[in-house]
């Protein structure tokens, strides 16, 4: 009987992760279907908001996509929802474009999306995508950087490891990485957020972070944009967890953070230093209760 219930308790804290396969039930086939098949090639995938992305089943993103539809499923939600129509939003480690698309998508056509993806071959298919999407699609101007967005702007050293044929967004300008996992270095371009909005009185709705542990570089070459208050949102992943360095330079600036967690109906807005099981993303706002207004609805309307 303990085994039976230890066995039951498993399976319901999986499904209670799992809102993918609740609200999209046609995936289980789907995912049944994929783990039985031995085909490793890359695949053309429609996603829920319409766009459609490469899905590679070696990648963890693309394996993902295969499996369940999508990927990060609670930070797709909160993007979606604290999306205004019509503003700016900033994409800073886009990768091929997934949640570009989403951000492009809520925004619509009079909105904008500015995304930054440093590696020159991710890059090449992420300005690929975008360019499909623009012409099939009613959905804000997508704009791509071959750019890493830093402290400082220059020249930096992108860090490929040994995990990155089976997780291309694991490429990174951190440099605290065992030197006996890197498989080699790039080269390639910086810039400041600063510097790149310095000609600009653009004011950003969205902004979503993920750089592998460069965030807190990327955030400091930001401090004139959060010292006006010119970001609103900041969906962020943090390796430290919190209280962080990265934690810390926000909540100077007077964001109010919140651990994100995929619960089953809707993704949960939780108190910061909730304990976490897995690698922690937040959001740090300006609005806290405009955030847990859009938080509050049940639903995934990205699936």
């Amino acid at each position: 009987v303990n085994i039976y219930q230890s066995e039951m308790t498993f399976f319901i804290k999986k499904l209670v992760r799992r809102p993918e396969l609740i609200f999209r039930p046609l995936q289980i086939i789907k995912r049944v279907m994929w783990i039985f098949s031995k085909n490793t090639k890359t695949k053309k995938v429609a996603l829920p908001w319409g766009m459609k992305i490469n899905a590679c089943p070696r990648d963890r993103i693309g394996s993902s996509i295969l499996k369940t539809g999508t990927y990060d499923t609670a930070i797709l939600e909160c993007l979606w929802r604290l999306t205004n129509q019509g503003e700016t939003c900033i994409d800073i480690g886009a990768n091929y474009g997934l949640m570009t698309s989403l951000l492009a998508k809520a925004s619509g056509p009079k909105g904008k999306v500015i995304a930054f993806e440093a590696h020159p071959e991710i890059y090449t298919d992420l300005k690929k995508n975008t360019l499909k999407w623009q012409d099939l699609h009613s959905i804000a101007e997508i704009q791509i950087e071959n750019l890493g967005v830093s402290d400082q702007q220059g020249d930096a050293e992108l860090v490929i490891t040994n995990e990155f044929d089976s997780n291309h967004g694991s490429a990174s300008i951190y440099n605290q990485t065992d030197e006996h996992h890197i498989k080699k270095r790039i080269t390639v371009k910086t810039t400041t957020l600063d510097g790149y909005f310095a000609s600009t009185k653009q004011t950003i709705g969205v902004c979503k972070i993920d750089i592998e542990g460069h965030e807190i570089f990327a955030l400091s070459g930001a401090n004139e944009l959060l010292k006006k208050k010119k970001v609103r949102d900041i969906i962020y992943e943090d390796h430290e967890g919190y209280p962080s360095p990265v934690s810390k330079l926000l909540e100077d600036h007077g964001y109010k953070i919140y651990l994100i967690r995929k619960g089953l109906l809707r993704p949960l807005l939780l108190e910061a230093n909730t304990p976490r099981y897995e690698l922690p993303n937040f959001l740090a706002t300006l609005d806290s209760e405009r955030a847990l207004q859009k938080l509050k609805r049940f639903g995934y309307s990205t699936l």
